[in-house]
């Protein structure tokens, strides 16, 4: 929806008002939208193509995941912040988790540990391993080599784990520092749930759920947060495990994808 207005925006001229004040909103609208895809045909075509691939990831509902199982939740609402998942994508995630109980987490992607806190919350006698770059992490030291990141803008303000610091459920949670490009997952533990949260690049994306995989020796529930136009790696990602039989899907009403292999 806004992408659709701001190109809406972009797409205003002279013809566009001149056909609403002819022909009414609606057209006027419609007209934008014409002029923005004239003006800019390369962008309009890789945003229908996302779009497409995003579309063809199927739904499924979150009650379809559950079946019989009922999930009883804990789950903290507050105001939104940059980098924090909306409440309605938490209250998803952590309702499978629930029903699923692991002994071993492992979230890739700590930021300031809202949903590390939320796993440890509703997970009382697991073990949550998470991780993240490591507080000193440089952008510019880190320019040299290895895949490239993104959400650099979230990295520069970083506070790993400040939401779980000081609260009882810390004690459960293991903080893991490192690049996942060059980290060794075997020394995590032995985690069958994943929450793969980290740089949305294709590379990224990619091989952190490969060495996932390779760690639950292809035993585990995998969640990926932002599955959306917006993020074209993990639709890259997503759309070549599903091409391998993997019949990922999107959870309704959200950005998760699911896939839970046996």
């Amino acid at each position: 929806m806004i992408q659709r207005s701001l190109k809406f925006l972009m797409g205003i001229n002279g013809a566009s008002v001149l056909r609403g004040i002819r022909l009414g909103p609606a057209e006027f609208v419609r007209g934008s939208l014409a002029g923005f895809g004239a003006a800019h045909p390369l962008q309009d075509r890789v945003h229908n193509h996302l779009q497409r691939e995003w579309q063809a990831i199927p739904e499924i509902n979150l009650d379809e995941i559950l079946g019989p199982r009922k999930a009883q939740i804990k789950l903290n609402v507050q105001k939104h912040e940059d980098g924090i998942m909306p409440s309605h994508e938490a209250m998803a995630v952590l309702s499978i988790l629930a029903a699923e109980n692991p002994r071993e987490v492992l979230e890739i992607g700590t930021f300031m540990g809202h949903t590390t806190r939320a796993m440890a919350e509703n997970l009382p006698e697991s073990i949550i391993h998470t991780l993240d770059l490591p507080p000193d992490f440089s952008p510019q030291e880190d320019a040299a080599g290895g895949p490239p990141k993104d959400d650099f803008h979230l990295i520069a303000r970083l506070v790993v784990g400040r939401e779980f610091k000081g609260h009882l459920v810390e004690r459960r949670i293991r903080q893991h520092f490192g690049d996942t490009a060059v980290i060794n997952f075997h020394e995590i533990g032995r985690p069958t749930f994943f929450f793969i949260d980290g740089s949305h690049t294709y590379e990224y994306c990619r091989q952190d759920s490969e060495k996932c995989f390779e760690l639950c020796g292809g035993t585990g529930t995998f969640l990926w947060h932002d599955c959306d136009p917006t993020h074209p790696g993990v639709l890259k990602f997503i759309s070549e495990w599903r091409a391998q039989g993997r019949n990922i899907a999107r959870i309704a009403g959200t950005n998760v994808a699911y896939w839970r292999s046996i």
